[in-house]
């Protein structure tokens, strides 16, 4: 045996004498934590749906034993290995990332970098498929398990800040369901938070848009803090830009609300927040042709899948038909069925 082998090989051995070692404090620990609630046990009908053949041995055997954090660890590193390789974007990394959450469910990271790479990476990655129709329906499943993979964290660490940031966050840039995106963000404020979150809150409302949810927002970030520039300029926004439009249409003055959208609007045709605002003010008034065509002609501004979602929305009211965009598939598949799991 070669002296680069009898490392390898005397390495895995001693992982396997201090896991034995550790065997009586691991169960001693596992027991408390059942005990007082702090972690449900895992079903060992979970753990075999998995692919365990990227699993070496040695991290097998200690699943087998009852070390799961120590081989949740393992399996970690070696996923970090192959992210770093330039993997991950495959389901093999996927995999061992989602073995990781499985055996250590209170381990905060591997749910967080889940939900990511599910969300954004391989939501991207779903761009290079050629057909239209599976590229949208594709993309549509990876949003939505990123979003699930995020929810089942939170249920198993719903008393730490960090998964309902990174839903909210995700809704918000993301999906561009803004109403979701202001309640999970909503659920950070009981913990110690950054003071951005509610700007967040409120840009969720301005963008929807609900100018005076969106004002409450802001008012509240001023009064912590009266040097909070940002929230300050976006009151003065509203104020300036779309409030007289907005109480008009409150009032049912439609015409004369459109009116007043028009005049930002001529000043700054591709500005999102007039077109949300002119588009919206149509649908309240009952003209559904009008709306669509504004929330089409935001839509097709970047990164405004709001927008499109709404477009398509009422495209369907109106009989028309239209290539539906990944969000708006998976908000019609979380209303045919119950969540996914991922």
């Amino acid at each position: 045996m070669s002296k680069s082998s009898f490392a390898r090989y005397g390495g895995w051995l001693m992982v396997l004498i201090l896991l034995v070692l550790l065997q009586p404090l691991s169960d001693s620990v596992n027991y408390e934590r059942l005990i007082y609630g702090l972690v449900r046990p895992m079903p060992a009908t979970r753990l075999v749906e998995k692919d365990f053949t990227v699993v070496p041995g040695v991290i097998a055997g200690a699943i087998l034993g009852g070390f799961r954090e120590i081989a949740a660890a393992m399996i970690w590193m070696k996923s970090t290995e192959l992210w770093n390789k330039g993997h991950g974007t495959e389901l093999k990394y996927l995999s061992m990332v989602r073995t990781t959450t499985l055996l250590d469910p209170h381990w905060l990271e591997p749910w967080r970098i889940a939900g990511w790479h599910l969300a954004y990476n391989m939501y991207v990655e779903a761009d290079k498929i050629p057909d239209p129709e599976l590229r949208a329906k594709r993309k549509a499943q990876y949003m939505q398990m990123g979003v699930d993979c995020l929810k089942e964290g939170i249920s198993w660490n719903p008393d730490h800040y960090d998964l309902y940031f990174e839903l909210g966050w995700t809704y918000f840039d993301k999906v561009r369901n803004y109403d979701e995106a202001s309640k999970w963000l909503s659920h950070t404020l009981q913990f110690e938070h950054p003071e951005y979150i509610e700007r967040i809150i409120a840009h969720a409302y301005e963008r929807k848009p609900e100018m005076q949810k969106a004002l409450d927002w802001y008012d509240y970030c001023i009064k912590r803090n009266p040097a909070d520039g940002t929230a300050y300029g976006a009151t003065l926004t509203i104020h300036e830009r779309y409030l007289t439009a907005w109480r008009l249409m409150e009032e049912g003055k439609y015409d004369e609300a459109i009116e007043e959208a028009n005049c930002y609007l001529a000043v700054a045709p591709n500005n999102i927040l007039p077109l949300h605002l002119k588009a919206h003010i149509y649908e309240q008034a009952g003209e559904l042709e009008k709306a669509y065509k504004w929330w089409s002609v935001a839509g097709k501004t970047a990164l405004n899948a709001h927008a499109r979602e709404r477009a398509a929305r009422l495209a369907r009211q109106l009989g028309k038909e239209v290539p539906p965009e990944p969000a708006d598939i998976m908000r019609q598949e979380q209303m045919a069925v119950p969540e996914r799991k991922f």
